[in-house]
């Protein structure tokens, strides 16, 4: 009876009972995403100090960089050229299904803006390297102080699931362009095939189809391992350890009600994150936030309106990316809202605990609240995932609305 207890509330939550911090699964997440070649960042075992981060500095690494990086910037290309060609400025395609064409504008979506932040990832790959070791650091502080039961089973969700697209996406694509050598996003029928029965043309042969769902499925990795550090390393984590921390220091200044030199503590998590915002600067967090939104309402739609005509690979691909982007916007980008959140309650408390003492009021009157810029004088609060949700719902509406 006591081991099928443990095990009925080990199903119930799942991550809440197997995970007591969040190093391992960074740890893990980082290590595959960089094997990729899609960041200039590389990962070394340490025995005693688990795995140490880099920049990549061998010739033959940065050759590999290079190359993916060229295919990648190829496939982006040719594909945008063949959906200018055959989506947008070409009469033929008015025949196309509305389904169709928008299966072919979310993959152009997903290519460039992607890209996007692999350019960005590049230029900024020193701050990304510090920002990866200052997070380990913070956590690891944390735990030698105490710090217990902080680990959520939302982030734990989100996380797994991006571990699970590590693989499953470039799987789908490359099966994709094994199978359906035609179909966007393969850019085989503008190099190779003349498709004349549009996507579901099987006459490719099969060296042709083996070649295109290789490069499909490599550079959808490459993709993979960009949102997978952006996702994981970039916005989740760092917002998770600015509110451990900040939670840590007012445990232990509610524990020792009369010391002061505690709250020196919070400038760490201002400079933090202001490592953290140098990285999501312009254009970063707005080529993301664009990203996901679009990428939402475009999943949400094909699904609803086209289940009948996909083949399951591609229904199954749709229905990751929909459960992928949903919670993208309702965990990452509401995760970007804990700093602010945690130090205006912190701020509050403090006030409150010390308001007869002048350096308290005069320390905590120089610390704002710790915020992340949305552009245009915005940042992200509390209500920031259920607006860009809202946002999507009704661009779904008008878009089905529009086609009745």
């Amino acid at each position: 009876m006591y081991n099928m207890g443990n095990l009925l509330r080990k199903l119930a939550t799942p991550f809440s009972l197997s995970e007591t911090s969040y190093l391992s699964i960074m740890t893990w997440l980082t290590k595959w995403t960089l094997r990729s070649f899609a960041i200039p960042l590389k990962s070394e075992s340490v025995s005693k100090e688990g795995r140490r981060f880099s920049v990549i500095n061998k010739t033959s690494h940065w050759v590999i960089y290079a190359c993916t990086a060229f295919l990648w910037l190829f496939y982006n290309l040719v594909y945008s050229f063949w959906f200018y060609k055959n989506i947008y400025n070409s009469n033929g395609s008015k025949g196309l299904p509305v389904w169709q064409k928008v299966i072919a504008f979310f993959f152009l979506i997903n290519y460039v803006p992607i890209f996007g932040l692999h350019v960005c990832l590049l230029f900024r790959k020193k701050e990304l390297l510090q920002l990866l070791k200052t997070c380990v650091w913070i956590e690891t502080k944390c735990i030698e102080r105490g710090a217990s039961e902080y680990t959520k089973i939302s982030i734990f969700s989100n996380l797994y699931c991006v571990k699970l697209s590590i693989f499953a996406v470039p799987g789908m694509m490359g099966a994709v362009g094994l199978f359906l050598p035609c179909m966007p996003p393969s850019i085989a029928s503008t190099l190779f095939l003349e498709c004349q029965d549009r996507w579901g043309d099987q006459d490719a042969e099969v060296w042709v189809r083996l070649i295109n769902g290789f490069a499909q499925g490599y550079v959808w990795l490459s993709l993979a391992g960009v949102m997978i550090t952006t996702i994981s390393r970039i916005l989740i984590y760092p917002s998770v350890m600015v509110e451990l921390w900040i939670k840590m220091i007012e445990g232990q200044l509610d524990h020792y009600h009369f010391a002061n030199h505690g709250l020196e503590a919070f400038r760490v998590a201002q400079v933090f994150q202001n490592l953290a915002n140098s990285v999501m600067s312009k254009p970063f967090i707005s080529i993301f936030a664009f990203l996901s939104i679009v990428s939402e309402i475009l999943s949400l739609y094909v699904i609803i309106t086209s289940w009948n005509n996909l083949s399951f690979g591609v229904s199954a691909f749709f229905c990751l990316m929909g459960m992928n982007y949903f919670l993208i916007i309702h965990i990452t980008l509401d995760s970007l809202s804990k700093s602010y959140v945690a130090t205006v309650k912190f701020s509050k408390h403090m006030k409150r605990l010390r308001s007869r003492n002048a350096w308290v009021k005069k320390f905590l009157a120089s610390c704002p609240p710790i915020k992340v810029g949305m552009g245009d004088g915005k940042f992200f609060d509390g209500l920031t995932s259920l607006i860009i949700w809202q946002f999507c719902v009704d661009r779904l509406i008008n878009l089905l609305l529009l086609e009745k």
